[in-house]
């Protein structure tokens, strides 16, 4: 396993902070998102991110060749939120987050399919990272037809785009605002459609979209847009699996959720398979 220079590092550590960001979200979720309707936060989110980074895209436009792959992350985005919100309806949250977080063993069948040659280590890192998740969110998965297909659309959407975003040159919340910008358009109907309950979300609903829009959008997207443009697609992915631990953390101070057994031996296998993928190559 190689020693990864300075830079791979840094990319690392926002791949991580990117985790825990969303991990902070989805154990504040409870208690900030209870007044708003998936129907109205989907479409909310990606309109106030949008708008939030337009800044950001006009001082430093994308380079012209990156706007096909930029087209293409925003899709993948917006195909991985809006199946992920369409797994934990026909489903469970638990089922949900499980599934969407197949998405590195997706990108590891698909690099062996294209004869990648990935050490053993690797291998074992990513079932142990899988089998961590499972231990996570164990006591709430179920076994829906509908809610599975939608769940196993939203991983392969996080995979697409995991990896149409690794590598970018296009400055990362440039990428963001354009990957938002296309979310946006996509949902504008849904939006248009719900423009009455817009209209009657009170205070503390819009306190909460602020919050989800810097805090679960714009910085943890961001940093992870930073971190792939130099950690693989598979390993970010991979590392992005702290975030279920780390809501579960984040839970026990926060909502008053008990640190169970199958958090600390889940959390912990997450880890070890970070670990074994840390020197994991494109």
């Amino acid at each position: 396993m190689r020693n990864p220079p300075a830079g791979d590092n840094a990319a690392m550590v926002y791949v991580v902070a990117a985790a825990l960001l969303w991990g902070l979200g989805g154990a504040l979720a409870g208690r900030f998102m209870q007044t708003i309707p998936p129907g109205v936060l989907i479409p909310l989110r990606f309109w106030l991110s949008f708008l939030l980074l337009i800044p950001a895209i006009r001082r430093r436009p994308p380079a012209k060749q990156e706007w096909g792959r930029l087209l293409l992350v925003g899709l993948a985005l917006a195909g991985a939120q809006a199946f992920y919100y369409l797994a934990i309806h026909a489903t469970t949250v638990a089922t949900g987050i499980f599934l969407q977080y197949l998405a590195p063993a997706l990108l590891t069948l698909y690099a062996l399919l294209r004869g990648h040659r990935l050490p053993a280590a690797n291998l074992l890192g990513v079932a142990l990272a899988i089998l961590g998740a499972y231990f996570l969110v164990a006591g709430g998965l179920a076994v829906r037809p509908l809610g599975v297909a939608w769940g196993l659309l939203a991983a392969t959407s996080f995979a697409l785009y995991a990896a149409a975003a690794e590598g970018l040159r296009t400055p990362a919340f440039t990428s963001l605002g354009v990957a938002t910008g296309v979310g946006a358009a996509l949902s504008l109907p849904v939006l248009v459609k719900n423009a009455g309950l817009v209209a009657h979300l009170g205070p503390g609903a819009w306190l909460a979209a602020a919050f989800l829009v810097v805090f679960g959008t714009v910085l943890p997207f961001g940093l992870f847009f930073l971190g792939v443009r130099r950690v693989p697609a598979r390993l970010a992915t991979l590392v992005a699996l702290i975030e279920p631990f780390s809501g579960a953390l984040f839970a026990v101070p926060l909502a008053g959720e008990p640190l169970t057994p199958g958090v600390l031996i889940g959390g912990g296998l997450i880890l070890l398979g970070v670990l074994l993928n840390r020197g994991a190559r494109r």
